[in-house]
């Protein structure tokens, strides 16, 4: 299946795009390889147990599909009302998406760490030619509470854009009192930002 994308950002996905019942189980095996492959070089460790893997249209459209299998969901309405949600988070024009989340190998020990690192979501930026986009979380958990996932968007500036396009360092980070880092991104990985943009 071929991308759309446009030189404004990654296009909606359409009811066409999408299989479910019989025609993603034919597909399924050979499709969560080619994710799995291209979300290798979209996963950036920050530090600890955080990290972020960044979504393209590609991978959202993947995990709507997932989700139909998961849900047993082939009714045309309650696709394209999954679609609907699911379109919602495809990055728009000059954005890129990612979701931040904590990687422990402990479920038992998830509320602790999500305690000592509360409002992480909102301490994450993109550097590009020392200049910042910070992510933007999509929605937060309710007061007290800490998830130990978050949808982040980064509005990227036209510069910030044609600086990655052109190849420039590309550094993501973290500003928190619990933990600070900034990791420059290989070229492996600043290509796969770059296609989504």
């Amino acid at each position: 299946m071929e991308v759309l994308m446009t030189v404004e950002g990654s296009a909606r996905i359409d009811r066409d795009d999408v299989r479910a019942g019989s025609a993603y189980e034919l597909a399924r095996a050979a499709e969560r390889r080619r994710i799995a492959e291209a979300k290798r070089f979209r996963r950036v460790r920050l530090a600890g147990p955080l990290a972020l893997v960044f979504e393209s249209r590609d991978t959202i459209r993947s995990t709507l599909e997932e989700a139909l299998r998961t849900e047993r969901v082939d009714d045309p309405d309650r696709v394209a009302a999954e679609l609907a949600a699911f379109n919602a988070v495809v990055p728009e024009a000059g954005q890129l998406a990612a979701v931040l989340f904590l990687d422990v190998a402990d479920p038992a020990d998830l509320s602790a760490v999500a305690a000592q690192l509360g409002g992480v979501e909102h301490a994450v930026f993109i550097e590009v030619e020392g200049t910042r986009a910070r992510g933007i979380p999509e929605a937060v958990s309710p007061p007290g509470e800490s998830a130990p996932a978050h949808f982040l968007r980064f509005s990227l500036e036209p510069g910030q854009r044609a600086a990655i396009l052109a190849g420039s360092a590309v550094a993501i980070g973290c500003e928190h009192p619990d933990l600070t880092v900034l990791v420059e991104l290989d070229g492996d990985q600043r290509q796969a930002l770059a296609s989504d943009l």
